[in-house]
């Protein structure tokens, strides 16, 4: 089984996609034309570091 994400442009423009085969050990992650092969400790710190990103409050604008 392949499990897959993607994100994209409001015109359809793939930003960046991450796919993981099972029994893989590693998942690959494009963005626009660079592709990186990451371990399961690298997507680890990349997802944390997302999903500080995702809890962060917007700025007060005064």
């Amino acid at each position: 089984m392949t499990t897959w994400t993607t994100v994209s442009t409001g015109a359809g423009e793939e930003i960046v996609s991450v796919q993981i085969e099972d029994g893989d050990p590693f998942a690959v992650m494009t963005l626009g034309r660079h592709t990186a092969v990451l371990t399961r400790d690298e997507c680890r710190r990349i997802a944390d570091a997302l999903r500080a990103a995702s809890r962060r409050h917007p700025p007060v604008v005064t």
